[in-house]
């Protein structure tokens, strides 16, 4: 081996090191999963239904106790065994719907309580029932689409508000008719795409506009074409991550990307460990996102198998997202155990908490200048207090 092969070599390894030292495994899942339902609710990660390694659809029901690194089973998921389903995480509960059983396609959802780890049925979506959906929540809103049923594929589009227990259909997609897209809201913004519709894989990038109802074109995803893996957001910024390529296969690395609203911008982070997998979950729990499950395309091997990833610390909220005013605002006490008070020389309209992964806990949709935070867990929160005049100040505050 010559001088320049061999450092070549030793350069690669080094490389290849340091890529894999990024991600950290943890507990392997109870029993290998593909296409289970992941999100993360008060420091807690969960795993529900999915395609069992063994029985195939599946009521299975998992908690992740990450400062144990330990899973335990939770009792089964209350509705019909299923995989291929869809769910979310919104204002300390967990939102499961729609996929399917061994011989049809459903259309329900169902809301998780974690302070009893009780399952309560919503009303069913009128659209058809599907697999593979998009599915997002964001102001007391259920917006689901695209998929696959007894017919094809979809690109309808419907939102359901929780509070009127009401369903209305609103403009598709404007694109050709996919399953198994990708989907995030990052600070309030839906965005949707990617996905497989007949024989193509798409790179198709949208934003949805909930005050007018409109799609917007974004920019195409920059790398290959992408279906089947999974996604989530954290701060300022919506992740896609694994999941098959342009030939619906295997990728030789299991690609990690953050898309940058703002800038309708993407940058790739550390792949994951091995190839791409296909329907594997995530969740974030404060700044770490929690990565499992999966199909191997290669071996055909349904892993149990899961890692994690130390994501970047979301930044103070600065920018345009957040225009800050000269107004002269004051919040206190910080650290506080149940009140936190605000004085301000202009009408507040409404409060909105975030943590520090983004995520909004806690509103007031009226004047207020004392807010009870008694039921946030300790920690650092984000308060955005909206003016009557329209501009918004950001102030950080301390929960004991």
């Amino acid at each position: 081996m010559n001088k320049y092969i061999y450092h070549l070599t030793i350069f690669l390894l080094l490389s290849l090191t340091v890529q894999s030292q990024d991600w950290t495994a943890i507990e392997d899942l109870p029993s290998g999963k593909h296409h289970p339902v992941t999100f993360a609710l008060d420091g807690v990660g969960y795993a529900f239904t999915g395609w069992d390694a063994v029985s195939g659809p599946s009521r299975d029901a998992y908690r992740y106790d990450p400062a144990a690194d330990e899973w335990s089973i939770m009792p089964q998921f209350s509705g019909a065994p299923r995989s291929f389903a869809i769910g979310y995480a919104y204002e300390g509960k967990g939102y499961l719907g729609f996929g399917a059983t061994q011989t049809a396609y459903l259309g329900d959802i169902w809301e998780f309580d974690p302070t009893d780890e009780s399952w309560s049925y919503l009303t069913a979506c009128p659209c058809q029932p599907r697999r593979h959906p998009a599915f997002l929540i964001d102001e007391d809103k259920i917006y689901v689409g695209l998929g696959d049923g007894q017919f094809g594929n979809m690109n309808d589009w419907w939102v359901y508000d929780m509070i009127e227990d009401e369903w209305t259909q609103l403009p598709n997609l404007p694109a050709l008719e996919r399953h198994h897209p990708f989907q995030f809201v990052v600070k309030g913004e839906l965005y949707v795409g990617l996905g497989h519709g007949g024989p193509n894989i798409f790179d198709d990038w949208y934003h949805f506009d909930q005050s007018s109802n409109t799609w917007e074109t974004m920019n195409d995803f920059p790398a290959e074409a992408r279906v089947a893996g999974t996604q989530f957001d954290h701060g300022y910024y919506g992740y896609v991550l694994s999941g098959d390529g342009s030939d619906h296969s295997f990728m030789q690395e299991g690609e990690f990307w953050q898309y940058d609203p703002a800038e309708d911008s993407w940058e790739q982070f550390p792949s994951h460990p091995g190839v791409s997998l296909w329907a594997p979950g995530s969740f974030v729990i404060g700044d770490t996102v929690y990565f499992l499950g999966g199909e191997n395309r290669v071996t055909g091997v349904i892993q149990s198998s899961a890692w994690k990833y130390q994501l970047p610390t979301p930044p103070e909220p600065v920018g345009t997202q957040f225009a800050s005013t000269n107004n002269k605002i004051r919040v206190f006490p910080s650290p506080t155990s149940d009140f936190l008070n605000i004085d301000s020389s202009i009408e507040i309209e409404s409060v909105e908490m975030y943590n520090l992964s983004g995520q909004m806990v806690e509103k007031s949709t009226r004047s207020a200048s004392s807010i009870l935070v008694l039921s946030l867990s300790s920690g650092v929160y984000l308060a955005k207090i909206n003016l009557v005049n329209g501009n918004q100040e950001i102030v950080k505050w301390i929960k004991e």
